[in-house]
């Protein structure tokens, strides 16, 4: 790996945060039963049973085993000043899927496919994403969105009186999914990467990786963000994702491409401002 990017000293999850983040996240502050939620996963030491469960199954990524993914690691949290480099582990699995779980001490799960599938720009993108969750405190309500339903079965009437927290905790769960992907950009400091990273998670078949074209997937966003000019196409994006952690890859595409345009990107990269 050439280590070549622009280490961001001094990098506040605050200067590349997400408006629709930010919103989300204060209205999920303020639905009934949020606390209660926050205080079941700490009293009963869930993120203690998720630690062991996959720290116990999956392999650990060290200087010594797997070098190249730590050196990948070390140099993401370099680059984004993260000052406590977190766990990593890889566990099987033949997708392009990385997850971060705990919140005190948070580890990140890459599955083995994504190391297989993807370059090291793209990789190091995966990883700037889970390191922007941990960066932005993401993780404890990260955690609650897992729980939410263990957390029902613990209320009379559960069902009912937790439908506007679900709806609230999914919601703000795929609007972190921007910030995280900037983070993600900042990282790894290639738009042509990220967005061949879109494309294999969006479904390229593998024989087709050497012909990919990423400015035809950058057109396919750009098209579809036109949809949310007509109402119908609002709806029906709402409707499908509702109960969605993720927002649609394509969206996501979309969304990081508009802060390109705009030349925050660029700017952070350069003058290291407070933007959004």
């Amino acid at each position: 790996m050439i280590k070549n990017k622009q280490i961001l000293k001094g990098l506040d999850h605050s200067q590349y945060e997400h408006p629709f983040d930010q919103k989300a996240l204060s209205a999920l502050q303020k639905t009934p039963g949020v606390d209660f939620v926050g205080s079941f996963i700490t009293k009963h030491t869930i993120e203690k049973i998720y630690t062991v469960q996959y720290t116990g199954s999956n392999l650990k990524v060290t200087s010594e085993n797997y070098p190249k993914i730590y050196e990948h690691l070390q140099y993401a949290c370099q680059i984004l000043d993260l000052s406590k480099v977190p766990e990593l582990y890889i566990e099987w699995g033949y997708g392009i899927n990385a997850f971060t779980v705990g919140s005190e001490n948070p580890i990140i799960v890459l599955n083995s496919g994504l190391i297989d599938l993807c370059d090291d720009d793209e990789i190091m993108f995966i990883i700037g994403h889970e390191c922007g969750h941990i960066m932005s405190n993401h993780m404890l309500y990260h955690m609650m969105a897992q729980v939410i339903n263990i957390c029902i079965d613990s209320i009379p009437f559960g069902s009912i009186a937790a439908a506007p927290l679900q709806y609230a905790l999914y919601y703000w769960d795929r609007m972190s999914e921007f910030t995280a992907d900037r983070a993600g950009l900042l990282c790894c400091q290639n738009p042509k990467a990220v967005f061949r990273a879109f494309m294999k998670m969006a479904g390229a078949p593998i024989k087709e990786f050497e012909s990919l074209n990423y400015k035809t997937f950058i057109q396919q966003a750009s098209d579809f963000k036109q949809l949310d000019y007509d109402a119908m196409s609002k709806v029906i994006k709402f409707i499908s994702i509702a109960d969605a952690s993720h927002p649609w890859t394509v969206m996501r595409a979309a969304e990081l491409l508009n802060w390109i345009k705009k030349g925050y990107f660029k700017d952070l990269l350069t003058n290291n401002h407070y933007l959004r």
